[in-house]
């Protein structure tokens, strides 16, 4: 397959989800600063605060990037009728605002929908939490994803996907089976999707963004003081990973947008923060 570079330098419809998540509002930010005036920016979370505290700085930029924040309120509300409806209505709005302008050069969207290694070490205990946490983490990026890619306004327009997904959650951890599962299984459908989407101008990457240093050490449920190495099984790999510097928010971000524009990529192929070479 052939290596891909993206070019961010245009008129964007940019969709971000998981906002309020270590790597959110440098990813809104520093991708904002790249688009084109009269750019739209689709912002989605849960935290009311966040979403409006990143507008804010969105609009900052003073570039006419118009932003629509979306409070979910509950990833359990996540579903493809509220996605259909959420895009037809953002993008309506635009048409509108623009006056019939130029349509959007390139449709990007963003899924940093998710939790850090040790947030949540205990197990959800019941089934409802068991399903709410699958609802967040698996279905929803796919129902959203779906809405995206075939939504009728963004039709003939070259598409970019990414999903975030870090290499400590693909990995098998103590009191994470859950997440792993999830995020392994989330790790798939990203590759099967650019398989099945390669001949509509969609591209696909699953990034990896080191492990942050956000990964600090945290009390589990027995008030014990647990840390990533605790978790994570004795593996070789693993216990390279875990050798490796961590690594800042805005400096996974910058690498991220240096892969897509500069180093080059291959579509449905995981790229890490600690790669280094040109594919």
């Amino acid at each position: 397959m052939a290596t891909k570079r993206m070019d961010l330098s245009k008129k964007c419809f940019f969709v971000l989800s998981g906002v309020s998540n270590p790597l959110g509002k440098h990813l809104a930010l520093e991708m904002c600063a790249r688009f084109q005036p009269e750019s739209q920016v689709l912002l989605i979370d849960t935290m009311e605060e966040d979403l409006q505290e990143i507008r804010k700085e969105i609009e900052a930029l003073d570039k006419k990037i118009h932003v629509v924040c979306c409070n979910l309120m509950e990833w359990q509300n996540a579903h493809s009728t509220l996605f259909h409806n959420l895009l037809a209505t953002v993008l309506g709005l635009h048409n509108i605002e623009q006056g019939g302008a130029k349509q959007f050069e390139l449709a990007l969207i963003v899924h940093n929908e998710g939790t850090a290694a040790t947030h949540m070490l205990m197990e959800p205990q019941d089934l409802e939490k068991w399903q709410d946490f699958v609802t967040q983490t698996l279905n929803a990026p796919v129902d959203l994803n779906q809405e995206f890619i075939h939504c009728k306004a963004l039709k003939g327009i070259e598409k970019l996907v990414v999903n975030i997904n870090s290499n400590l959650l693909v990995l098998p951890l103590v009191y994470n089976s859950l997440s792993c599962s999830c995020k392994k299984g989330r790790d798939m459908y990203f590759r099967s999707l650019a398989a099945e989407e390669s001949l509509n101008d969609v591209t696909v990457m699953s990034y990896a963004p080191g492990i942050l240093k956000t990964h600090e050490p945290q009390y589990d449920a027995n008030n014990n003081v647990i840390d990533v190495a605790d978790v994570v099984a004795d593996d070789e790999d693993a216990d390279k990973l875990l050798k490796l510097p961590r690594v800042g928010p805005k400096q996974a971000t910058l690498k991220l947008i240096n892969i897509l524009e500069e180093i080059s990529f291959i579509s449905g192929h995981d790229v890490d923060y600690y790669d280094t070479y040109v594919l």
